[in-house]
């Protein structure tokens, strides 16, 4: 499934061992996890980015590269580095709750 978004980032959704949600921005792709949120235990789902996206979307001197990166960053929940993302779901969600709780 393809849902365009606007010109410079578009979603579509890959179903894998973690729920990947594929984020184009400035013709790179990023997968961003959707997973059960092991933070607050409440029955709903929350994106977790890797970090090389973060840097793309926002410049700690300079915010926002645009208006479409701050659109992507509001989605998501939080970054980890990207090395976790090749981790097994459950190992994954281990990881998240361990470094975001």
């Amino acid at each position: 499934m393809l849902v365009c978004l606007g010109q410079k980032y578009y979603l579509c959704t890959h179903m894998n061992k973690i729920e990947k949600i594929s984020f184009g921005y400035e013709g790179k792709e990023y997968s961003v996890a959707n997973i059960p949120d092991v933070i607050t235990g409440t029955n709903r789902n929350i994106l977790i980015g890797p970090h090389s996206l973060n840097i793309v979307l926002y410049d700690d001197d300079k915010g926002y590269a645009d208006d479409n990166a701050m659109r992507i960053d509001e989605q998501i929940y939080a970054y980890l580095e990207d090395e976790y993302f090749s981790l097994s779901y459950v190992d994954f969600l281990e990881r998240v709750k361990e470094l975001l709780d």
